[in-house]
């Protein structure tokens, strides 16, 4: 016959005190993430600005309207009218997505810069909260919160537009001109996301290189990260001939994506409309092979190269309080 087991007080009292600590942890380091959007308002200003000048563009009333269906028959064939439809959600993407480098670039080289500059670091150093915590959070926000906040506002303005132009086509009596395709729209955004996902993994050691050079530069941020590459690329090849500087750089701009032969899968998803051809977005989902990605070895070392950049960077901020 089976005895219950005893719980020591002893033991109950440290995993309630673990629970506890780990609690107060999360709690921090969310007010952290917050304390981002806080000081750097351009971080969620910048995309629903974006958003709000793609649905107004939707509003107008005149020429969207005013096609001449006799000279694009070709569009309202239903397939023909899909590949228009994927289009135009990667298009209203882009600007999002344009809009987000510009201003993380300029966040990643501002957030560990400012704060001793404008002698914030005081403050924040007489909490209880470590280094590593305040540049981990730093490094979560530029490289997981703004990436994936605008691939959701990306979406929602892209269906919100849709609404809005299919709305129209019906009031104006156009019905033709409705686009919609379920299917097109799921492998569109699956396209983005996992272009997203790659893009966060692969240009992580970017990500903490700036952060390291935020922490690391006393002024003129911008102009030391734009300079030690450029004179690097310029002293290896007049003093060696070579060029590993410039090519490691290059590498790790596109590197990735000639591994997945992007441009062999759009080029095998181009589709006869008329006198032209255009990409069937929907097409280079099915066509892209998205493994070589996670099974490339850079990928990964990037990732430890982008950890050792963060821990670089959170050694200089214990050390450096001032500009």
């Amino acid at each position: 016959m089976s005895t219950p087991t005893a719980v020591a007080p002893g033991d109950s009292a440290s995993a309630t005190s673990a629970g506890t600590a780990s609690g107060l942890r999360l709690r921090m380091f969310s007010t952290l993430v917050r304390r981002e959007f806080w000081e750097h308002r351009s971080l969620w200003m910048a995309p629903l600005a974006v958003a709000g000048l793609l649905l107004v563009c939707a509003l107008p009333t005149h020429g969207a309207f005013q096609i001449n269906l006799d000279d694009g028959v070709q569009w309202l064939d239903p397939g023909h009218k899909a590949i228009l439809f994927a289009l135009a959600q990667w298009g209203l993407s882009v600007p999002h997505y344009l809009v987000m480098i510009i201003v993380l670039n300029f966040y990643l080289l501002d957030c560990l810069y400012a704060e001793r500059k404008d002698r914030s670091i005081l403050f924040w150093k007489s909490l209880p909260v470590s280094d590593g915590a305040t540049v981990a959070s730093k490094l979560f926000v530029g490289l997981i919160v703004v990436p994936v906040g605008t691939f959701v506002i990306a979406l929602v303005t892209n269906l919100l537009f849709t609404a809005i132009w299919n709305l129209r086509a019906v009031f104006g009596h156009s019905p033709e001109l409705v686009l919609w395709d379920t299917v097109a729209l799921l492998k569109v955004e699956i396209l983005m996301l996992l272009g997203l996902v790659i893009s966060i993994l692969w240009y992580a050691p970017l990500v903490a290189a700036l952060l390291l050079a935020s922490a690391w530069a006393r002024r003129n941020v911008l102009l030391w990260v734009t300079l030690v590459p450029l004179v690097a690329i310029i002293v290896e090849r007049l003093a060696f001939g070579t060029h590993y500087v410039a090519g490691l750089l290059e590498y790790r701009m596109n590197g990735i994506w000639e591994r997945l032969h992007i441009e062999a899968a759009v080029l095998g998803s181009m589709t006869s409309v008329g006198p032209s051809e255009v990409v069937s977005l929907p097409r280079v989902l099915d066509r892209i092979n998205i493994g070589p990605a996670f099974t490339n070895i850079d990928l990964w070392l990037g990732l430890v190269v982008a950890g050792a950049f963060t821990y670089a960077a959170a050694r200089i901020r214990r050390y450096r309080d001032d500009s």
